[in-house]
């Protein structure tokens, strides 16, 4: 299994209304993602990180393998859900991918 980890933070343009929802649209596309792509088996969207956190929205998904987190990148629903959700709004982007065991 693959985890799939990306962290951003808001523009600075960004008003905490508008960080709410779209923390909460960017999960519900997600979502959708999730239920229709092979391979996805969790997504989560964290927007409401400690102080003491360097980012301020972090999203945490696990795939079945790299193949599976390959092919969610290029699907179109998964392509929407950054043009809608994080082109706009978000900036300084990380992420780290890795293996891990069935027990995690």
């Amino acid at each position: 299994m693959v985890r799939h980890l990306v962290s951003w933070k808001f523009k600075p343009e960004v008003s905490p209304e508008q960080r709410a929802s779209v923390a909460e649209e960017f999960e519900r596309r997600l979502k959708e993602v999730q239920a229709a792509a092979a391979g996805v088996i969790d997504v989560k969207v964290i927007a409401s990180p400690l102080p003491t956190s360097s980012v301020d929205i972090v999203l945490d998904s696990t795939f079945l393998s790299a193949e599976a987190l390959a092919a969610y990148q290029v699907h179109p629903g998964h392509k929407e859900a950054v043009e809608v959700c994080v082109k706009p709004y978000l900036t300084d982007r990380t992420c780290c991918d890795y293996e891990i065991g069935e027990e995690e």
